[in-house]
């Protein structure tokens, strides 16, 4: 069954950031490359669709993986989740994708969302931004992404404003702050934007006591600079 694009974008409300939250938003970007505004959508509805979404595309090849290599004196880069992205390898999964994305009005909330928050990342970043697309970010048990960053990034006109949703488990991104990988807990409503040059870590998704299969998925609105 399809879900109705009407509940989510009726969602939608005003994204009311006060002055004195920009200037630390501001200060925490310079320092961090990454921000956390709080408090700027409701996501009911948006945990609905997304999980809708996932389970509705999950059958396509969405991995999205690098094994870590041990050569040498360290151990490199890994990483492993899921993506569902209407950029995708080929034409029928992009299209599939894309139409699923619309139907389920992620397309026109992405839209609507970027459009209230980008004058709010434009003053946290001193850049003027322009969106792109939405995709969709999935993390199963064990799912993470290894310490990153700095040495990865080659486009410095790459922004990412993220809602992560967590379905029974506890979700964080770890980003470097004065000398250590420190949580920044996923929080409901909250937009996480990621600039480019970030040091970050996604930690594993752990299942709680007892608990059902977690899940983390994070709706993601791709920026670009202009």
């Amino acid at each position: 069954m399809v879900a109705q694009p009407a509940p989510l974008l009726a969602s939608l409300r005003p994204a009311h950031v006060p002055d004195h939250d920009i200037e630390g938003l501001r200060a925490h970007y310079a320092a961090h490359r990454c921000a956390q505004i709080p408090r700027v959508a409701e996501v009911a509805e948006l945990r609905s669709v997304a999980l809708s979404l996932y389970e509705k595309l999950n059958d396509l090849p969405l991995e999205d993986a690098q094994e870590h290599s041990d050569e040498g004196d360290g151990l490199g880069y890994g990483f492993r989740f899921q993506r569902i992205d209407t950029k995708a390898d080929t034409p029928e999964h992009a299209e599939r994708v894309t139409t699923a994305f619309r139907e389920h009005g992620l397309t026109d909330w992405s839209e609507r969302m970027a459009a209230e928050l980008i004058p709010v990342v434009d003053r946290i970043t001193g850049r003027s931004m322009r969106y792109e697309r939405v995709f969709l970010l999935a993390y199963r048990e064990g799912d993470y992404i290894g310490p990153h960053g700095a040495e990865q990034d080659t486009d410095l006109d790459r922004f990412n404003l993220q809602f992560p949703l967590c379905y029974d488990a506890v979700g964080a991104m770890r980003i470097l702050r004065r000398g250590y990988l420190e949580p920044l807990y996923d929080r409901d409503g909250d937009a996480r934007l990621l600039g480019p040059r970030m040091w970050h870590e996604v930690p594993p998704l752990l299942r709680l006591p007892g608990g059902a299969d977690p899940l983390r998925l994070v709706v993601s609105l791709r920026l670009r600079a202009a």
